[in-house]
């Protein structure tokens, strides 16, 4: 390992660890010891992780304060060093961190705004693919309807949530004051997506919710329709399920329709 390596190392270390082996590489002056020059830079690069970390939860650091907001990013960069090249994703583990902190557990709608936030960002930063419309799906074969498989936008995600974050985000986004903290009695499902540059997001009936994750586990309209038969009855399970389809279209959701493998084909046939 040549010097400037092994130099590397040991500064990175220092930054994330704190470990010394480096300060006998640091030269001194009168006026400025080894350990002072270090100092300031280990400051300045927790400095920057901290703006990291409200950069990618300004919501969470506006309903938390700036002070407690700080004394929370200190304890997740001891616990959660960066390990990514690019910082943008520095904040990855926080929803975890809060959920298994002794101090901020006993708060679990943070970790839930923190879960409401980092997704929005991630809804945001989804590559981009083409959108396909209802006359797409029209040139199907009635009697494939039942193999056809969607592909949804990348910027698609399916959250539930047990606290009213939504409108805690929604009040602190517009500058207004929070809402108390509300625990449902049940996880109320909400989508986000992406549509023309903008996030979307609105919540989601359980049904709705059930066929989007069942596209997401690569199940078929038709077993689509068999699974909304835990909500209407088996002769409206198909109707709900165009319905449905129909809005993901106008929506912007759905990428792609493809049919199932043919071995599939072929059993479902006999």
């Amino acid at each position: 390992m040549n010097h400037l390596m092994n130099l590397q190392i040991k500064f990175q270390s220092y930054l994330i660890n704190s470990e010394n082996d480096i300060n006998s590489d640091i030269e001194e002056t009168k006026k400025v010891s080894a350990s002072t020059r270090l100092q300031i830079y280990r400051n300045a690069y927790r400095f920057r992780l901290i703006e990291a970390l409200a950069s990618n939860y300004p919501i969470l650091q506006k309903y938390l304060g700036d002070e407690l907001f700080q004394e929370l990013a200190t304890l997740y960069i001891n616990a959660h060093p960066s390990t990514f090249k690019s910082i943008r994703w520095f904040g990855d583990q926080l929803e975890n961190f809060l959920q298994g902190h002794d101090k901020y557990s006993e708060f679990p709608y943070l970790a839930e705004l923190s879960k409401l936030e980092w997704h929005m960002t991630l809804t945001f930063d989804a590559p981009d693919r083409e959108l396909i419309g209802m006359e797409t799906i029209m040139l199907t074969p009635p009697d494939d309807w039942s193999i056809m498989k969607f592909v949804l936008h990348p910027s698609v995600y399916l959250l539930d949530f047990q606290w009213n974050v939504i409108q805690i985000w929604q009040q602190l986004s517009q500058d207004n004051p929070p809402p108390e903290p509300i625990q449902y009695e049940s996880l109320i499902p909400y989508i986000f997506w992406r549509k023309e540059l903008i996030n979307q997001y609105c919540s989601l009936p359980q049904d709705e919710r059930y066929a989007i994750n069942s596209i997401m586990n690569d199940h078929t309209f038709g077993e689509i329709c068999e699974g909304l038969c835990q909500w209407v009855s088996e002769q409206d399970a198909a109707l709900r399920a165009a319905s449905l389809l129909k809005g993901w279209l106008y929506s912007g959701l759905i990428s792609a329709v493809e049919m199932s493998q043919k071995e599939n084909i072929d059993e479902k046939n006999g």
